[in-house]
């Protein structure tokens, strides 16, 4: 065997040694290539397309393009292009022989990018010229501006209709993206991600501890893993006409991202480095003036940890101070501070400026036939609370190309990422650092947050080294009941980290048998794990004897692509495209996870706790699809487009294994008819599209598990399924559907696309409306079947909007010029069936829900008013437009002139609590916008900024309500003691109408009887109280960047260029909302939006950074 491969090494060398020899006279292909007025174009593309040979162009314009003399006969023609983004390319003819050949070029300007090749999916591209769909791109400059290290974070106003909001401001926290509004129950609504052809994993998964829905910390969305500064450009396939092409995984849209790959004839070398200052942007304002409650007083002793009704009292204070029953004793807020009391500013004095580098060193370059790109990235960041809080990620990515033959070309990537993270627990959580600080007395030290070695405290004695907060001053146990945990406890000694190594990979061969057939092929995998860790020490409020969560979160996909595409010229006005492909994926994933109770004093490992709960879970699904696609270009100016995907997926029910999904479009340009007018480029298109969604892992079967089962009676604890060794297990609670079905999304688009005065300006306009039918929902079945509910197709939304983008060059004089980019997308959406349901929440609490409602219909079964998708679900006050009875008089009726959501105001001058739950808010917003200015001047410098837009859209402001509730927020100083006269729905509450019998009446409002033992506060009474208008005009970014090119000075330190920049990120939010932002979400990438309770803050940035080239 060993002789066999000798030789055949043998014979591989003699093939070669033959073809040096004749490459010794190679063509030299040389020449200029410049602008309309005869400027050089530096990196420009040339290129023979049929034998994979390339070459770029320096930065005085000249390029040199070898073809080796193997390669061609003497006197073969073959044809050359140049091409450049923002120009329109040119072809030439040449005829090649040995030695020196010079063909320049001169392209015209192209703004639009009309020739530009645009990524349609699956390995299927265009020119943009040639779309019938809505493309939006963002180029890597784009997303380097933002200076955001998310991916997802970095496309926020970046294209209409482009949804996109950040947690929070943690390090490491995740990013959700939505796309023409949401239309699934079940399944995420937010894109498809698709990387070099490869789709990757962007989940967010939530583990209790680290990220649980309303508590825990915010977790991280997988697209954190890829490096910004590796990506070469972004496309956006928005809808079902434009995403068809993956069929069953992207009705809610596709990013397609290409990163950076070496290019022929240049070797450089490029270091970018940036150092960032963070800083909270807002935190809730609180008052100053009255300081600690319950048990902070002489005359007041109270079991802390018992119901309000059980406190006892040796004193008056709660009578005297606060008029209330001797059960009713606050627990925050007390008598007014004395003048000389020191006061700490809880809202603050958590934070820090936090601190973050990005580093980031690439090498680029290559030949004729071969390319590489080489990059390495390390970011660390530290967070802005003072305590440990950080995320780190270390990042290396290569990627080259070689062609073998003119027919024959390979390539490779990989990518491998190290990031950890430490984060802060927030939320619905006694551990949360925001619940915990912004409850606190002003007049009460956090610090120190445990008791000193002295054992003395300013209020009294307690034991040494323990955790101490503002309801537990001076502790004497670890076991004693903290109330809420101290801020700086959390920060400093609580553990919760998440270790991620990822690793992506992918090979690909093009493959040209003929001049008109390509053959392409991919076969990629996505593979992470994930070690999450979550320690809570004794004494937290929640977990006295402490807790500990360990999780391995495995998660890996594999992707096989293989696609042939046939191009040929029927006549000289008709051309055809035609894409055949297969496309077959296996996602899997697997959890392991254990939470042990219990610890052992001083240690933090799982092997330290008493008793230990496991849980493990795994899923694989395998989907295959195969796609067609036919392209036609008649007259070069009309262009037809149509495809067709069939996909099968072990998610499918027996009923149906295979479904289809279609597509086709059609763009017209008119640019030829349009001569002698301002108009210098006119396109009209029109398509139609199906994608779908599939059904959730196991919804087709019965699954079984391990676990506990318990009627109340048999057994406090339950009755475990495998007892004594013998073997047992139990069903779910939801009946498997042999019948589910994908969710299926058809959606018809149009619009228009024209320039005018030679391009300067352009404006794009789009309508959609897109329908889903077949929405996945759970239903209730009869108990007598052994279950609850079952998985169902029954469900069906709808989206309609418009879209628009421009362009303008506002100024072109000498060296100056100022472009703005702008871009408007509105999206409205109606729940148009819900199986009989009343809502379906989302995420949110008991009282406080966002939720998908049911719409209201007639007699007859018609609809009158639908509801968006997401609204907000809450008690309320008694208002008009309900049909509300008081005293079993329909208000509506007996008093007129109101307008609907007006408030019923009785005799006694206050509202009345409805005592149930409406639709209270809507948390989409009206409408979207974003604005780029870039002023040039001369080569050299450059100011771009960003300004995004939200108009409209609410936010539930939880915290502010149980601020209120506790007396420490800012808005109810003025009401403490007597408090002061107030009319609602003019001087309170004035944001709405009021009627009735008191309505005008001036009455005293003070926060014991209002905010505490009344219904102010969304503790005590509606939850509406707390819903804001959170919309907002932001200054996303900005920044100025100077840069010098082929300087002597600079020559001579051995680079070529040098760009320094100073930038701000996030510096300016302009809104009505009173929260820590209003983009922040609780729930992390949930489809619950809107949701703000005792979140973490938001952070705005000031960077500098510098990118140094040789």
């Amino acid at each position: 065997m060993r002789r066999v491969r000798y030789l055949l090494l043998a014979l591989a060398g003699c093939s070669i040694l033959p073809l040096r020899v004749s490459a010794q006279n190679p063509a030299n292909l040389t020449g200029l290539v410049t602008d309309e007025a005869g400027q050089a174009l530096p990196s420009a593309g040339v290129f023979i397309d049929a034998m994979n040979l390339g070459s770029l162009t320096n930065e005085n314009g000249r390029y040199l393009l070898i073809v080796p003399a193997a390669r061609f006969t003497a006197g073969q023609q073959i044809r050359l292009t140049a091409q450049l983004i923002g120009r329109a390319s040119q072809t030439r003819t040449v005829t090649l022989q040995a030695g020196t050949v010079n063909m320049d070029f001169s392209l015209a300007s192209d703004p639009l990018n009309l020739e530009e090749i645009v990524v349609t999916g699956s390995g299927t591209s265009t020119q943009r010229a040639r779309l019938g769909v809505t493309v939006n791109s963002v180029k890597a400059e784009e997303i380097v501006k933002s200076n955001e290290s998310n991916l997802v974070a970095a496309l926020a106003g970046k294209a209409p209709n482009v949804e996109v909001t950040s947690s929070s401001g943690d390090p490491g926290a995740g990013a959700y993206i939505r796309i023409r509004g949401a239309n699934s129950l079940s399944a995420s609504n937010q894109p498809l991600f698709v990387v070099d052809g490869q789709p990757m994993d962007n989940s967010s998964i939530e583990i209790e501890d680290i990220g649980g829905g309303t508590r825990g910390t915010a977790v991280s969305n997988r697209a954190i893993d890829l490096n910004p500064n590796d990506i070469a450009s972004v496309e956006i396939l928005k809808g079902a006409a434009a995403a068809a092409i993956y069929g069953s995984r992207a009705a809610s849209g596709v990013v397609l991202i290409t990163t950076k790959s070496g290019r022929p004839g240049v070797n450089e070398m490029q270091w970018r480095s940036s150092i960032s200052i963070d800083r909270v942007s807002n935190t809730p304002p609180l008052q100053t003036g009255f300081g600690q409650g319950m048990a902070a007083y002489p005359g007041v002793s109270v079991q802390l940890g018992e119901a309000p009704g059980s406190f006892t009292e040796t004193g008056e204070i709660c009578v005297e101070v606060y008029g209330l029953p001797r059960n009713r004793c606050p627990v925050s807020w007390g008598p007014a501070i004395a003048a000389g009391t020191p006061i700490f500013d809880h809202g603050t004095e958590i934070y820090r400026d936090g601190l973050k580098s990005d580093q980031y060193l690439s090498w680029t370059g290559g030949s004729e036939t071969t390319t590489y790109y080489l990059s390495l990235g390390r970011l660390d960041n530290r967070g802005v609370v003072d305590g440990d809080q950080q995320y780190n990620r270390t990042t290396v990515r290569l990627r080259g190309s070689h062609v073998f033959r003119d027919d024959l070309r390979l390539a490779g990537n990989l990518a491998y990422t190290d990031g950890s993270g430490q984060f802060i627990q927030q939320g619905s959580n006694t551990s949360g650092i925001q619940l915990g600080a912004l409850r606190t007395p002003p007049d009460f030290n956090n610090l120190p947050y445990l008791c000193p070695d002295s054992g003395k405290t300013a209020t009294g004695t307690c034991k040494p080294g323990l955790h101490r907060t503002y309801r537990r001053p001076n502790p004497a146990t670890l076991a004693e009941t903290r109330g809420y945990d101290n801020p700086f406890w959390v920060a400093r000694e609580m553990t919760n980290t998440a270790d991620v190594g990822r690793t992506v990979g992918n090979v690909n061969a093009q493959y040209r048998p003929f001049g008109w057939l390509d053959v392409n092929y991919t076969l990629g995998v996505d593979y992470s794990a994930d070690e999450r860790r979550s320690v809570i020490p004794k004494s937290s409020a929640d977990f006295p004897q402490g807790r500990m969560v360990r999780a391995d979160l495995v998660n890996m996909v594999l992707d096989h692509n293989l696609v042939a595409t046939a191009r040929r010229d029927l006549t000289p006005w008709a051309n055809v495209e035609v894409s055949l492909g297969q496309n077959l994926n296996q996602s899997e994933y697997r959890r392991y996870q254990v939470d042990g109770q219990n610890l052992i004093a001083g240690t933090d490992e799982l092997d330290f706790t008493v008793t230990k709960t496991p849980n493990e879970y795994r899923e694989k699904i395998r989907t295959d699809g195969y796609f067609s696609q036919a392209s036609f270009g008649l007259w070069e100016q009309l262009y037809l487009t149509a495809g067709l995907r069939m996909d099968g997926s072990s998610t499918f029910g027996e009923a149906g294994k295979r479904f289809m999904y279609p597509k086709a479009s059609a763009a017209w340009d008119l640019t030829k008819y349009v001569d002698n007018t301002p108009l210098s480029f006119a396109k009209a298109r029109l398509a139609y599209g199906v994608a779908g969604k599939q059904p959730p892992v196991f919804s087709n079967v019965n699954a079984y598990a391990t676990g506990t089962v318990t009627d109340g009676w048999l057994s406090p604890n339950g009755l475990y399924t495998i007892y004594r060794g013998n073997e047992g297990v139990v069903s779910g609670s939801t009946l498997g559907n042999s019948g589910i079905k994908p969710e299926r999304t058809r959606e018809i688009e149009g619009g228009i696309d024209f320039a005018l005065f030679s391009n300067r300006m352009s404006l794009g306009l789009t309508y959609y409306d897109n329908h889903t039918t077949d929405a996945i929902l759970s239903v209730d079945v009869p108990p007598s079947t052994g279950f609850f509910s079952k998985y169902a197709n029954a469900a069906e939304f709808q989206n309609k909007g418009w879209e628009a983008t421009a362009q303008l060059n506002v100024l072109e004089m000498g060296g100056l010029r100022w472009d703005v980019n702008a871009n408007w997308g509105r999206n409205k959406s109606c729940v148009l069936d819900l199986a009989g349901s009343e809502k379906y929440a989302l995420r949110g609490f008991v009282g406080s829900q966002v939720a998908v409602v049911a719409p209201e219909k007639d007699a007859s079964g018609n609809i009158t008013k639908c509801h968006q998708f997401g609204v907000f679900y809450t008690g309320d006050f008694v208002r008009f437009g309900r049909g509300s009875l008081v005293d079993g008089v329909n208000i509506d009726t007996k008093y007129p002139g109101w307008s609907e959501g007006d408030l019923y105001i009785p005799a006694d001058g206050y509202p009345i609590d409805a005592g149930q739950s409406y639709v209270t808010g809507d948390a989409n917003p009206d409408w979207t916008a974003s604005f780029r200015n870039t002023l040039t001047i001369g080569r050299s410098l450059s100011v771009s900024g960003l300004v995004d837009v939200k108009r409209g859209g609410d936010a539930w402001n939880g915290t502010a309500g149980a601020l209120d509730f506790f007396g420490t927020s800012a808005r109810t100083a003025p009401y403490h003691g007597a408090g002061k006269s107030e009319v609602f729905g003019e001087t309170f509450l004035s944001q709405q109408g009021a009627h009735g019998p008191g309505a005008g009446k001036s009455v005293p409002l003070n926060w014991a009887t209002w905010f505490w033992n009344g219904i102010g506060s969304s503790f005590t009474g509606p939850d509406s109280q707390a819903i804001e208008d959170a919309g907002f005009v932001k200054l996303r970014d900005i920044s100025v960047t100077y840069s010098v090119r082929n300087m002597d000075y600079i020559d001579r330190l051995g680079f070529t260029g040098v760009d320094v920049s100073v930038s701000g990120r996030n510096l300016k939010t302009w809104t009505d909302y009173t929260g820590v932002d209003p983009e922040s979400n609780l729930t992390n990438q949930s489809d619950g939006r809107g949701i703000d309770y005792f979140n973490n803050p938001q952070t705005r940035s000031y960077v500098v950074s510098v990118t140094l080239t040789r």
